[in-house]
């Protein structure tokens, strides 16, 4: 099949690469070519591959001058020489990780079975991926060469590239773009703290706020007009506000043409006015007359839920709903990290319009686990019987850490899709593969570059031109990854892992059991290490604040809001655990000790004592992080503001 695509696609991608199709050169050759430029140690070694950026551009420039020239005349044009860089560094990676993974993954065996002389032969660089498929590599780094040459016309925007497609977005008869601007990585600052907090423009760095403008352009250029953010996302209502005047001043695009959705939390301490005065400071601050959408942030925990329904004579949904009529928000909708009975809950309340919820090809984040269908599943198909708009939260990140996956995960989407591309497919064609044909409107992208939205859009332009080549992608790579799951862990336990166990909410010492089983799954299955202690970090933290002799209410009080975000305490071995286990069927229960224990020991963080005493475990290559596509450090994450 792979074969018969290729060949349909040759003509197409010989206009692209010209240079690489007369001269009869394979992608192969083209990307060992630009490996030996930069020193055979960066395909060995992942770290140093990212530790050194300039090698990367310059394996890029090589591989781009057989693979696809064109983009490297538009990025030497480019009028941001740090922006183009980006690029090439991602595009550097990609060949690195590649190659690398198919020479680690045989050159053990090779080399055993190798001479003296062998090893002196100028061919001995090629014949280290004798052992992994060559067509396969060559598939992989023509699918990036494709790419390449959509970026080159993304870029030049010389309209060969369709505009990221739009969606009714159910009853808010919006059109939503598939893909939605997250706006929580490109602002100055988190505003954590007092010290650090950013209020005003005299304290934005004008490269920040020159990239924060950047992005939006690039976003709206490509049909991306859903720019979403959030009043506990530090500086970036006030930098948004400032950018959106001065693009639409400038007259690039209307204000009608935008959505524009912000959110805030609620608290005990809240009135209906003081609501509705927060609200209002948060549209002010967009320098807006009015939002399009407005989410309540976080209903995480029964007492979010019960602060905007359950609480007398101050429920707090009436804030938004006057507000809704004096015309400053036109739709209503909620975001929740929560579990899925409350995400029921609070979608049969019919107050809404809208909900931001996880739900990944991988799992439901917090949800994982809950329910009868082991997540959100039930929630999306419920909020469609209620022609609800569906925003995905996280599609990258959350929803597995695409941008830097595992090695294993990576090679079972290969060649057909990056991981952030199934990732993206799997959602977009959600109403194709699910049962009852559940459609999902837009998810969203957190850019901290302008090149964090080329990915996306380059898929969505796929989606667009030719969804029954996305479909027949999607579809290989399902398969590979559903039987990669049944090698791991057998079909029985696949179906049955869920039963039985509680989550964060549930649990006597509030373990996150859902959570953790999960994790054990994605390891084992698709080798997602990285993602899984991303996970647990939290729950670590959690922990150091609990206590067995408090209350799970002075627990909570004690931990903070964050729980609600990132729910769960760290396993502590000292506890007996087994009555939380007693409704998990008897044939799991042995797996379900095995699963905490092993994702307890696989991803807690190291004490020192344990990194003297050299107990580092070895950490399988499959497991290992295949590349990152994070090429510099995001402006409120260089410090801890």
């Amino acid at each position: 099949d792979l074969r018969r695509e290729h060949n349909n696609q040759t003509t197409t991608t010989m206009q692209r690469s010209k240079s690489l199709f007369l001269k009869e050169t394979s992608f192969f050759d083209a990307a060992i070519d630009a490996a030996s430029h930069v020193g055979d140690h960066l395909e060995d070694d992942p770290v140093a591959a990212h530790q050194r950026d300039g090698d990367m551009i310059q394996m890029a420039r090589k591989f781009l001058t057989q693979s696809c020239p064109q983009l490297l005349v538009v990025l030497e044009e480019h009028p941001d020489k740090s922006t183009a860089d980006d690029r090439l560094v991602k595009i550097g990676r990609n060949v690195s990780a590649t190659l690398r993974h198919a020479r680690r993954s045989s050159s053990i065996q090779l080399t055993k079975g190798l001479t003296e002389e062998d090893n002196s032969d100028d061919d001995h660089h090629r014949k280290l991926y004798e052992t992994y498929s060559k067509d396969k590599i060559d598939a992989s780094l023509r699918l990036l060469a494709d790419e390449c040459a959509d970026l080159a016309s993304l870029l030049q925007r010389d309209g060969s590239i369709a505009p990221v497609p739009k969606v009714r977005y159910g009853k808010t008869e919006l059109q939503m773009p598939v893909v939605t601007l997250g706006c929580m990585r490109f602002q100055q600052s988190w505003n954590r703290s007092d010290k650090a907090a950013v209020t005003t423009m005299e304290q934005v760095e004008a490269d920040c706020q020159s990239n924060l403008v950047e992005i939006i352009r690039h976003a709206v250029r490509s049909g991306i007009n859903h720019i979403e953010t959030a009043k506990g996302y530090g500086s970036s209502q006030l930098q948004i506000g400032f950018a959106l005047k001065t693009l639409l001043d400038a007259g690039e695009f209307k204000r009608e043409d935008l959505i524009i959705q912000t959110k805030g939390g609620v608290s005990s301490s809240m009135t209906i006015a003081d609501y509705k005065q927060d609200v209002l400071k948060s549209i002010a601050t967009l320098q807006l007359d009015y939002v399009d959408l407005f989410s309540v942030h976080g209903i995480n925990t029964p007492q979010d839920y019960d602060l905007l329904f359950n609480n007398g004579d101050n429920n707090l949904i009436v804030a938004l709903q006057e507000l809704q009529a004096e015309g400053k928000i036109r739709h209503i909708g909620f975001s929740t990290h929560g579990p899925a009975a409350l995400i029921r809950q609070t979608i049969e309340s019919d107050a809404f319009s809208y909900l931001n919820l996880h739900y990944h090809f991988c799992g439901s984040y917090t949800a994982s686990g809950d329910g009868a269908t082991a997540g959100n599943l039930e929630n999306v198909r419920l909020a469609h019987s209620k022609d609800m708009g569906i925003f995905i939260i996280s599609g990258y990140d959350k929803g597995g850490r695409l941008y830097a996956p595992s090695n294993k995960l990576r090679d079972l989407c290969l060649p057909d899709m990056e991981p952030m591309t199934y990732g993206s497919a799997w959602l977009w064609q959600h109403d194709m593969h699910d049962d009852q044909k559940t459609p999902i409107h837009t998810f969203v992208v957190g850019a901290a570059r302008p090149s964090d939205l080329d990915q996306p859009i380059l898929a969505a332009n796929l989606l667009a031109e030719n969804p029954d080549l996305m479909a027949a992608r999607r579809e290989r790579v399902t398969q590979r990854l559903d039987q990669a799951m049944k090698d791991a862990l057998g079909e029985k336990w696949l179906q049955t892992w869920h039963q039985g166990l509680l989550n964060a909410h549930e649990s006597k010492y509030q373990t996150h059991f859902t959570g953790l089983v999960w994790a054990y799954n994605l390891i084992q299955g698709w080798g997602m290490l990285d993602y899984c202690k991303d996970r647990y970090g939290p729950m670590e933290d959690h922990l150091a604040k609990w206590s067995v002799e408090k209350s799970k209410e002075d627990n909570m009080t004690t931990m903070g809001p964050g729980f609600g975000w990132m729910p769960g305490v760290a396993v502590d071995e000292s506890l007996d655990y087994e009555p939380d286990y007693a409704q998990i069927p008897v044939e799991n229960k042995e797996q379900v000790r095995k699963a905490v224990k092993f994702v307890h020991e696989w991803t807690k963080k190291q004490g020192e004592e344990e990194k003297k005493g050299g107990s580092t475990k070895e950490i399988p290559l499959e497991w290992e992080t295949a590349y990152d596509m994070r090429p510099w450090t995001a402006f409120p994450e260089r410090s801890t503001s």
